[in-house]
This record gives C-alpha cells, structure tokens and sequence, in this order.
C-alpha cells in the first residue's frame, strides 16, 4: 500500500514537473548601447531571469562606423567585444553578438556596393553588394572571424534584405539576364504586373537565402558550436507576397538556410503605427503574427517585444507589454526584449515574473 502511494505521488510530483518545464520560456535581452564592460553587475541580472545576452558590435554611421571587435577584414573602432568577452560569465549566461551584414557605409570605395534605381536612374547605395562575389567574400570572411571568438551565437541585423528598388548593381542584372535570358530593364522591372517583376523578386529571395547559407555554414565549420539567428519583419509570416517584394524575405527560405534562430521583430507599438490600427485591431495582428511564424518556424522562433519606444526612447508601461505578452502561447519557449537599457532590468524582471507566473 505505501509503496503504491510512494508511486502515485512520484508519477504525480514528475507530471507536475513535466508540465512546468514543458512551458517554461527563456529570456533573452538586446542590449541598445555598445560599452558594457564596467556596467554588468551579474548578481542583478541574475536575479531577472534572464537566460542569454545580446551585445551589438558595430556601429553603421558613414562617417565615424566600424566594428567593435578585432578583424582582418573592416574597421575596426573599438575592440570592446574582447574586452566583454574577458570579463563575462559564461557559467551564468549565454553571450551572444548582433552583427551588421550590408549597410558598411563607413567603407571607402564604390566597388563592394549596391545599385538602387530611384527616380529612373540607378545610384549606388551605401550597402553591400549580395550579388557581388567580392562583397560575399568579405562578408562570410568577417562573419568567421567573429564566430571564432569566445561567444555563443551571432545575430544578423536586420540590414540583412534587397529591397524592391536595390539589386541594381551590374552584378544583379549579370544575375537576371543569366538566369532568365532575357535583357535587364527598369522599366518592366519596376512594374508589379510584370513576370520581369516576379521572376526579379524570386531571383533576390534565392539570393538572400543563398548568402545567409553560405554565413551559416562557413560560421559552423570553423566553430561547430556556435549558434545563429536573423532577424525577420513582422510582415514576413502573415504578409508573404509583401514580404518578398519588399524585402527578399521569405520565412521557409530563411529556415532552409540552416539558420538555427528567427528572431520575429514583432515589435508592437511600429506595427501599430505602420498599419495604421486600433489598440484591439493591433492585438488581434500581432497574436495572429506571432502564432502564424510559430507554424512555420516552430522551436526556431524567437519573439522579440519591444520593451521602449522607437521614438521617444522612454521605456513602455509594464500594463501595455504585459498585454501582449499574455498572448505569445506557451509553446513558444523563447521571448527577447529589446531595446534594453541598464536600468531596465527591474522592469524586465516583473515581465519575466508576470510571464512565467
């Protein structure tokens, strides 16, 4: 008999168990601002949470841009990366690294440059190439270096797209006549009720997907370890036509790429603005959002929620992030807040609390 109760309550302790840690979420941080070497306190972060760290390591200005770690292949400004990475806590933490991919504009120099056609006329546009084997090159070059350092995984901007009007370059009409056998021209090009148009846009989709396989696998084979994510707009889920239009971006694509993170920028108070909406109208698109890309994207997907305003800089309400919160479903194990200020943290410690509650 008491071993029959001793069993019942063992399976019930270990369903108990099951059920929890079947829910539970990690939580991850972006950090907005560069120099965290002398601010970490880990006892404080400990105490949020928190599962994993987001350091950005470039800064895009045209004038005075760079990276903030030590490489052989761009500027570098500041090697603060090294600097963290000496004094970080692995035992406690993951720490990973937000990487710029195409918008170098501190590069001198036309010939690693994309083309926009604006206007009718085509002009270079301070970004990388995707379609030049040479930008390609130093792209995966800079992205294994930093995969060579003490981190456990690289985020890829969200620079990392060919807009409808960019792909312009020499390279990317070489691209288009070779494949299609056909001549490159504007004006059918622009046209969305054109097969130049839609042929055009599966052409770009391939070739984002082709570079940012070529990143992961090349990242993978001098570090097996590391881990990578890319970040993905909020329409790419809901909005796939739009999406590929807009931004080459095309959700299954992405995953095929062996990325092993999508990082859905599912950032409620732009999608508002954008779209145009009401509060209610806004929830019920951003729920049907963030449930969409799980199906696609399942254990891959990371929510990102917007813990401050893109505008003012002032950090949100908790009532109004706890209301979009409550509808990202339990299955989706990984949540990131960004942007993320030191002083944030006791506010992101009551989301993780309200969340995980």
């Amino acid at each position: 008999m008491k071993k029959s109760i001793v069993l019942k309550l063992g399976i019930l302790l270990f369903c108990i168990f099951f059920y929890f840690n079947s829910f539970a979420r990690e939580y991850e941080i972006q950090f907005k601002n560069v120099d965290l070497t002398e601010k970490l306190n880990y006892s404080l972060l400990k105490n949020t949470g928190i599962d994993k760290l987001i350091i950005k390591v470039f800064e895009d200005d045209p004038v005075s841009g760079g990276l903030f770690f030590k490489n052989s292949v761009f500027r570098v400004k500041k090697p603060i990366l090294d600097r963290i990475i000496s004094d970080f806590d692995f035992s406690k933490f993951s720490l990973w690294t937000w990487m710029i991919t195409r918008k170098l504009s501190w590069i001198q120099g036309l010939d690693l440059y994309d083309m926009e056609y604006k206007n009718r006329e085509r002009r270079f546009v301070r970004k990388l190439d995707l379609f030049n084997p040479d930008a390609i090159k130093k792209i995966i070059s800079v992205y294994k270096e930093l995969a060579l350092k003490n981190i456990n995984g690289i985020l890829i901007q969200d620079d990392f797209f060919i807009r409808y009007n960019e792909g312009f370059s020499n390279w990317g009409k070489a691209r288009f006549s070779t494949i299609m056998n056909l001549p490159f021209k504007e004006s059918k090009i622009m046209n969305p009720k054109t097969e130049y148009n839609l042929n055009w846009i599966q052409i770009k989709v391939s070739q984002v997907n082709k570079v940012l396989g070529l990143i992961v696998n090349e990242c993978k084979k001098v570090n097996p370890n590391i881990k990578m994510g890319i970040n993905i707009y909020y329409e790419t889920p809901v909005f796939i036509n739009r999406a590929e239009a807009w931004f080459a971006h095309n959700l299954k694509g992405i995953i095929n790429s062996g990325i092993d993170f999508l990082y859905l920028m599912s950032y409620h108070r732009q999608i508002k603005k954008e779209m145009k909406l009401s509060e209610d109208r806004n929830r019920m698109l951003f729920k049907k959002i963030v449930e969409k890309a799980y199906e696609i994207c399942k254990d891959r997907l990371v929510v990102k929620i917007q813990v401050r305003d893109w505008d003012t800089d002032e950090i949100i309400p908790l009532v109004e992030l706890k209301n979009y919160i409550r509808l990202v479903p339990k299955s989706i194990k990984r949540i990131c807040f960004t942007p993320v200020e030191i002083e944030d943290f006791y506010h992101i410690k009551s989301l993780i609390k309200f969340d995980s509650g």
